[in-house]
């Protein structure tokens, strides 16, 4: 497998969304891939917020910590063989893992079933949380709902949404990317799920305002109808 799609498989190997041999391939890969052995432990932060709702939230009780990663050592077991030669590189491992497995819980029960069944799903889902685990994005509040936008150095970005509420019947949510004036649409969601991420379609540029409203389910709206039911300004 290329090595730079190598490098984009983090999101799901943590999400238990790989084959065997992919898995595999991605295990190999992150014995002497330090920049994915940092964006694996990163995760631990991003879902952490997102799951208890700020980043000062008390962290889960300690006999809840020991069942969830009891489990999930579980189901790695039965999911991916560990081959010898792969021993060694995870204990070194199981440190960086382990803080991402705490808040994983609550994110991985939401995106898991979704993402073995429904292959496209898989991808837009990865790469959203790439970005928003990303450890050098720049992360900012949104007002009027619980989550963050995460844009990368590049211009990147992606939505992480907590208790959204489905769209009213006939409705959906439009993201939009608004710079001078003019908006951009960038994604179309539903809602209605315990944690949701949304990747954007634009760069999202310094000094511009991400925007969400409801606009009706039958398409992509030229322009937002309305005012914002939540955003942030970058």
């Amino acid at each position: 497998m290329d090595p730079r799609t190598l490098h984009e498989l983090t999101a799901a190997y943590v999400l238990n969304a790989l084959d065997e041999r992919e898995a595999g391939e991605y295990e190999e890969h992150l014995a002497r891939c330090e920049q994915c052995r940092e964006e694996l432990a990163a995760l631990g932060r991003v879902t952490e917020a997102l799951a208890y709702g700020s980043a000062d939230a008390p962290p889960p009780p300690s006999q809840l910590r020991g069942r969830i990663l009891g489990q999930a050592r579980d189901e790695r077991s039965k999911m991916i063989p560990m081959r010898s030669r792969w021993t060694l590189a995870a204990a070194g491992l199981a440190a960086a893992a382990a803080c991402a497995a705490i808040a994983l819980g609550a994110w991985a029960a939401t995106l898991h079933g979704k993402l073995q069944h429904e292959r496209a799903a898989q991808g837009n889902d990865a790469a959203a949380l790439s970005v928003l685990t990303d450890s050098q994005g720049k992360r900012y509040d949104l007002q009027g709902a619980r989550g963050e936008l995460v844009v990368t150095r590049t211009g990147e970005g992606a939505l992480g949404i907590q208790g959204l509420g489905p769209a009213p019947a006939g409705k959906t949510y439009e993201a939009w990317v608004i710079e001078h004036g003019k908006a951009t649409s960038a994604a179309l969601f539903h809602g209605g799920e315990d944690v949701i991420a949304i990747r954007l379609a634009p760069p999202v540029p310094l000094g511009a305002y991400v925007a969400v409203t409801r606009e009706d389910a039958n398409g992509r709206a030229p322009a937002p109808s309305g005012p914002a039911v939540f955003g942030a300004q970058t």
